[in-house]
């Protein structure tokens, strides 16, 4: 369960890594994607399970990692998260991403991309240890 765990962490760095970099290089593609969240129930459930399966991974690698604190802190945040969401009407979700996606400049996401590319990289450091 542990490497599970691990591998789907590091699949995660390697996201918001490759996320950040889309975020620089294409912010119109990025806002694209993120005003679609919530718009179908495959979309919307996806993303939500996700979320709930790599706050889980978190959790249960917390109790290896010297950062057991973080990792829990994060773990718990993104599951917490993920069962409101899951509690939201799907309209209500989708309605705030299409908001968010039109008032992300393309501007705010060039200067939010190194903030994602150092805290995927601060993840896979972390999960190595």
């Amino acid at each position: 369960m542990v490497f599970l765990s691990k591998s789907i962490i590091i699949c995660f760095g390697v996201f918001l890594i490759y996320s950040g970099f889309l975020m620089f290089l294409n912010p119109e593609k990025a806002r694209n994607i993120i005003g679609k969240a919530g718009s179908t129930f495959v979309i919307n459930y996806g993303e939500l399970v996700t979320r709930l399966v790599l706050g889980l991974s978190f959790v249960i690698c917390a109790k290896i990692n010297p950062y057991e604190q973080y990792f829990n802190i994060f773990g718990y945040f993104l599951i917490i998260s993920a069962v409101i969401l899951m509690l939201t009407p799907m309209k209500t979700h989708h309605k705030f991403s299409t908001k968010a996606a039109e008032t992300l400049k393309p501007i705010y996401l060039r200067i939010c991309a190194p903030f994602s590319i150092a805290f995927g990289l601060l993840i896979l450091v972390a999960i190595m240890q």
